[in-house]
């Protein structure tokens, strides 16, 4: 009985903690619809340049040391009509390489134990080879192509209008 109570305290608390992440999401969403034209039309300009985008990202994650967060902020910024989803692509490609930063970070931690920092350094660069692997081939694909963001669109367009949960 205490192990089922265990349990569904764990998934209510997942479920209120998912319920808050969304709601933060929205109110980032409605601050930048506050910001006003010029600063939607600055970031726009700013964001136009792949390549800025990408390194905008970098930095941002290493920054705040969360690709969650940086994604976050962006999807919120879109949301609101700040950048396009063109624009977005490159800064989540560069959130993604950012990270790399912080699972080195946190490797770097268990350098006073000899096994434990080689095998956390090991997990650490094959993630980080995955990431800017991963980017390497998919940031001139969508330079080229623009597969991303068609493919971004059109999901869109299959999942507008079907509910979810409303913020205050």
């Amino acid at each position: 009985m205490k192990n089922i109570l265990k349990t569904f305290l764990k998934i209510l608390s997942v479920g209120i903690l998912l319920y808050l992440f969304l709601v933060s999401i929205g109110l980032m969403g409605a601050a930048f619809k506050g910001f006003g034209k010029g600063f939607a039309e600055n970031l726009i300009r700013t964001t136009s340049n792949p390549f800025i985008g990408l390194f905008t990202g970098i930095l941002a994650t290493s920054l705040v040391q969360s690709s969650s967060t940086t994604t976050s902020v962006v999807v919120g910024i879109v949301g609101a009509g700040g950048i396009t989803v063109a624009n977005a692509i490159p800064i989540i490609m560069g959130a993604n390489i950012g990270t790399t930063v912080t699972n080195t970070l946190v490797s770097l931690g268990h350098v006073s134990r000899r096994d434990e920092f080689r095998r956390a350094i090991s997990a650490a660069t094959v993630h980080d080879f995955f990431n800017l692997i991963c980017v390497a081939i998919m940031f001139p694909l969508e330079l080229a192509t623009g597969f991303l963001e068609k493919s971004a669109t059109l999901m869109s367009t299959w999942f507008t209008g079907i509910g979810g949960i409303q913020s205050l």
